[in-house]
């Protein structure tokens, strides 16, 4: 089995020290163990025209291989243009220093987000010098070009490659072709560093799969526009790791990147750790759905990043914790859209996220916000949402669209699914330490239908717009609220 030369150097010093006359032991770690991967062998088809990326190991820097990945736009991000993803994946076990080469000249600019990270860079000419550590994902803009964006992605070093044997599929470093990929019962699927998988993981009817790795998988063999002409049930398929809906043993998938998804990325997932998705040219490309639990992953994509709304799936709460995330289009967090029976009592809760949005532009058919979306649509009054919590959430920019909908309004994408009157109760939503220090397009909304179908126990607590605490006195600045919602507060 061919297997992937990392290189990993490791530098330990142990010291003698004594003190009263005793021998003692220190121990001393001043570098990291760092791990980098070569791109697909004899493949440089994806390889960045416009920028490289070195690590620092203590002794010598370090290449780790750029990918680059480009398509035409449909979404408000650079629309009917073709913009690129330029991504590189490394292994660390400590913080390390990066530097990164514009190869077409000068840096005059840099700007890494997450801000709540305050990484800074020193830049000499056409290279900049800054410092991550173990699991930060970095979104950083040179020269204020943003149709280009290089994506940093310092994971925790790799996992270990399992021994061969009948339950294990190794891809190693290369471009691979495997269309819709069928897993079997406890198999592992391996995707090593280099390696630039294309097509699709089909999950269905399986139990304790495990896709691992620092590799790629690649949704190129579709075009988006030719799967979103099909109905929802052919466009399934196309997801590009998909288990069954409402399975008692969905997967668990970490480190592994995916690239121009056709349709969702995930679809009835377990777990998910350290993956990053890179979709963001074509609206419907949604990235974590019907995950369960999802912590230290990005998603740059062109629909819904987070879907709080199925909890309960697989009879368990959602989580999503310490990630970083995205869009081009529509809502980053979809807490809802027809509602949950009154007997779902299962929790969601997102805990320590960084958003960088485009939103949507002001002059976009669809009255989409740009963060938070909870609509109920449905016929019945006891179903809707409730027990969900958005806490320690950091938004950068200004939005082109309000910030928030907490509504009981009609599914304007039309479907079998829209019901006029849209009926509904949700209650128990909490929004705790929020912070936009940018602007809303507009007053974001808390709306129920009428007196029997609203929105009940919302708080806000530590909520900024503008750099402004939003408190009972002035949130009508921020927020149009209508008369069938319930215990409504905003607490300082």
């Amino acid at each position: 089995m061919k297997r992937l030369d990392s290189i990993i150097l490791a530098v330990a010093l142990v010291l003698p020290a004594v003190t009263g006359g005793e021998p003692k032991l220190a121990a001393q770690i001043p570098h990291p163990v760092v791990e980098v991967y070569s791109g697909p062998a004899g493949n440089d088809n994806y390889l960045s025209k416009l920028y490289t990326v070195e690590v620092f190991d203590g002794t010598s820097w370090l290449s780790s291989y750029t990918y680059s990945y480009s398509r035409k736009s449909k979404v408000p991000w650079h629309e009917n243009e073709y913009p690129s993803v330029n991504f590189t994946t490394f292994g660390t076990n400590g913080p390390l220093k990066v530097r990164i080469t514009r190869l077409a000249g000068a840096i005059s600019s840099i700007e890494i987000s997450p801000k709540s990270k305050k990484i800074t860079a020193a830049i000499r000419k056409n290279v900049a010098t800054f410092t991550l550590k173990p699991n930060h994902k970095v979104w950083i803009t040179v020269n204020h070009d943003d149709a280009n964006p290089l994506f940093v992605f310092a994971d925790e070093p790799k996992p270990p490659v399992p021994e061969t044997g009948p339950g294990v599929v190794y891809f190693g470093p290369g471009v691979t072709t495997i269309n819709r990929f069928k897993a079997e019962n406890n198999q592992v699927i391996y995707l090593d560093g280099g390696a630039w998988i294309r097509g699709s993981i089909d999950l269905t009817g399986t139990k304790n799969v495990q896709i691992m790795g620092p590799g790629v998988l690649s949704g190129e063999l579709w075009n988006s526009e030719d799967i979103q002409k099909l109905t929802f049930e052919e466009r399934l398929p196309y997801t590009m790791l998909r288990a069954d809906w409402n399975g008692r043993n969905m997967a668990r998938v970490k480190s592994i990147t995916i690239v121009a998804a056709p349709f969702y990325n995930f679809w009835s997932i377990s777990d998910v750790y350290s993956v990053k998705e890179l979709s963001p040219w074509h609206y419907e490309v949604g990235g974590f759905e019907s995950v369960n639990h999802v912590d230290q992953s990005f998603s740059f994509v062109g629909d819904n990043v987070f879907v709080t709304a199925y909890a309960g799936l697989n009879q368990d709460n959602i989580t999503i914790t310490n990630s970083f995330a995205g869009n081009t289009n529509n809502s980053v967090i979809c807490g809802g859209f027809w509602g949950n029976p009154a007997t779902n009592t299962y929790t969601a809760v997102i805990d320590n996220v960084d958003i960088k949005t485009y939103g949507n532009p002001s002059n976009w058919g669809q009255p989409t916000p740009a963060i938070f979306q909870i609509w109920v649509d449905n016929t019945d009054s006891s179903k809707g949402y409730a027990n969900q919590t958005y806490q320690n959430i950091r938004i950068e920019g200004n939005l082109r669209a309000p910030m928030a909908q907490l509504k009981n309004m009609v599914y304007p994408w039309g479907g079998p699914n829209v019901f006029d009157p849209p009926l509904g109760n949700s209650y128990n939503l909490t929004f705790r330490n929020i912070s936009l220090p940018g602007s809303q397009r507009a007053r974001s909304e808390i709306k129920g239908l009428d007196s029997q179908n609203g929105f009940h126990n919302v708080t806000f607590q530590n909520l900024t717009i503008s750099g402004k605490l939003v408190t009972s006195r002035n949130f009508r600045s921020y927020f149009d609220v209508n008369s069938h919602v319930s215990e409504l507060s905003f607490i300082p």
